[in-house]
């Protein structure tokens, strides 16, 4: 008998947990969207290896609401994945994949250190 009441407070979590991830789902397909468009605008490719983590970046961005942050990481996913030709990288292969993904990384910590409005030189403030 004990058991009904466990299976009762399962299935309701289960339940709970299914409505609340579909609710989130129409938002993010929309930053999703939207992060297509702005990585296809800044050269990177569907099916790349910039793609993925292109679209991982910006719908990011655009999820928390910082539409220029994605744009700017849109951008950066475009360079990276030139830069890392430039230094003889191969498309498809992970080290290629390691260098966007690093490429990216770094460009979105400059952005956002970049994006400070205390008028504070944060390299003299240590």
């Amino acid at each position: 008998m004990k058991r009904i009441p466990y299976f009762a407070a399962v299935l309701a979590g289960g339940v709970a947990l299914s409505v609340t991830a579909f609710a989130a789902q129409p938002q993010s397909a929309a930053a999703q969207s939207q992060a297509e468009q702005m990585c296809a605008e800044h050269g990177v490719q569907p099916r790349s290896a910039a793609w993925e983590l292109c679209l991982s970046h910006v719908t990011r961005a655009n999820e928390w609401g910082e539409r220029s942050l994605a744009r700017q990481l849109a951008r950066a996913a475009g360079d990276a994945g030139m830069n890392c030709l430039d230094r003889g990288r191969s498309p498809g292969t992970q080290a290629y994949r390691a260098c966007v993904n690093k490429e990216i990384e770094a460009n979105s910590e400059l952005l956002i250190l970049g994006d400070d409005q205390s008028g504070v030189n944060v390299a003299a403030a240590r």
